[in-house]
């Protein structure tokens, strides 16, 4: 059964867990040796009334046995003293005593007189009986003030223990109070990394976990940034050209000619400014800084095949072919709308790159080691000194004014890293540019 998930305070609990511990401590220490010098005072008692038995019974005067060194020392008046003859004449009684009753009991042992109990020792000579016996109530209380004095420092210790421990709790914890007035101390913007100088062992890895995640976001903001200010500057251009191309429009009056020509070429720039504020937002959505995809099992193929059939219609405008080669179904642990968006953008480069009536072939073999996609094309190729650069964002391979936004392959890249794929250029086989995406084995 789980404990229900309320806020609480680590010292407050430090502190009463600690506290209670030292209370309970203290008080079986108390309560152990109250018991125990009860018990020694008992036997010393108990010895001294064997040893003023004794005395008295070798004839010595009453009294006259010394107790051990530091130990309670029974008063005579404390005592009652009777001594008998071998026939039962009384030689002595203590003139303050009260008669104890009969019989003699040789040895230790309890006596009930009246309404007092008293510790009686008798011991037997072939002279005489003597019978030493003390009040209970007297020993008892002299018996629990010896085992309150030993008790006292115990209890006088634990407060004073207490308040240490109460002192060197706060002590520990004064690096976390710090930490967190630290980061109650921020601004929204402000990532850098916290201290971790004097904080415990035990919060150090929390703070260093706090610190990767802080350098994450940096990191994804620095993204965000970067990728805000480039999508800022490339939409510059095919919005100005619209301004342009509505100019244009406007100036070619009722010449049909002319209003037709216009009215193209805004339309084609209509169209890409779409087509890049689309893999824009593509971009924005799959980025790294982007949340986790939902993979699940999915058929390659079938994203393959709603790839073409978006892309067909520019293909079959230059009279090119796209051929898809490879097995029935191909399953890969994927997203399918992302696997779609992939494929398309892979071949919509195709097509835009290729010469008019060549053919763009799709590959997919599938194997125990993963499954791996290519995309062949007739076009001018990559240079391979530009292979790793062209998967930048928005940079054009053969210089700044080739065609395109110089996201498709940059997009492309953080599909397949967003479904633990690998991306690859390469010369296709009978020319052109070859992209190779490698997917890990399905689960």
């Amino acid at each position: 059964m789980s404990l229900p998930d309320r806020p609480y305070s680590l010292r407050a609990r430090l502190l009463l867990f600690l506290l209670a511990s030292i209370l309970a401590a203290a008080l079986a220490q108390a309560a152990l040796s109250y018991r125990g010098t009860l018990a020694q005072v008992d036997a010393i008692f108990d010895a001294q009334l064997r040893s003023t038995a004794i005395s008295l019974g070798t004839g010595n005067r009453p009294l006259s046995a010394q107790p051990l060194p530091g130990a309670p020392r029974i008063q005579a008046d404390d005592l009652i003293i009777q001594v008998w003859t071998a026939d039962g004449t009384q030689l002595f009684k203590s003139p303050t005593g009260r008669l104890l009753p009969d019989p003699v009991v040789l040895g230790f042992s309890d006596v009930d007189a009246g309404d007092a109990s008293y510790r009686v020792y008798a011991m037997a000579t072939p002279l005489q009986v003597t019978q030493v016996a003390q009040d209970l109530r007297v020993r008892g209380a002299t018996a629990r003030a010896l085992a309150l004095r030993t008790v006292g420092p115990i209890l006088a210790a634990a407060p004073l223990l207490m308040l240490v421990v109460w002192w060197g709790v706060g002590l520990s914890l004064r690096p976390v109070a710090r930490t967190r007035a630290q980061l109650a101390a921020r601004r929204p913007e402000d990532l850098s990394p916290v201290s971790d100088a004097g904080l415990p062992d035990e919060i150090r890895p929390l703070v260093q976990e706090l610190n990767q995640l802080l350098a994450r976001m940096r990191e994804a903001f620095a993204l965000q940034q970067r990728f805000v200010g480039d999508a800022a500057h490339e939409l510059r251009t095919p919005l100005a050209a619209l301004a342009l191309q509505l100019q244009g429009l406007r100036r070619a009056g009722d010449d049909p000619a002319a209003r037709e020509q216009a009215a193209g070429r805004l339309a084609e720039g209509v169209e890409r400014a779409t087509r890049l504020i689309g893999q824009l937002l593509s971009m924005a959505r799959y980025d790294a800084g982007a949340p986790a995809l939902a993979l699940a099992p999915t058929d390659l193929i079938d994203a393959l095949r709603q790839a073409v059939a978006q892309v067909l219609p520019a293909a079959t405008a230059k009279d090119m072919e796209i051929v898809l080669d490879g097995p029935g179904t191909a399953t890969v642990q994927g997203q399918a709308d992302a696997l779609v968006l992939l494929a398309r953008n892979l071949l919509e480069n195709a097509v835009k790159y290729a010469p008019a009536g060549s053919q763009v072939r799709l590959g997919v073999a599938a194997g125990p080691a993963g499954t791996v996609l290519t995309v062949d094309d007739a076009g001018p190729g990559i240079a391979p000194s530009e292979r790793e650069r062209v998967f930048e964002r928005f940079y054009r391979a053969g210089g700044g004014d080739a065609p395109g936004s110089g996201l498709g392959l940059s997009l492309v890249r953080a599909l397949a890293q967003r479904h633990g794929a690998t991306v690859r250029l390469d010369d296709a086989p009978a020319g052109g540019l070859r992209v190779e995406v490698a997917f890990p084995p399905h689960s």
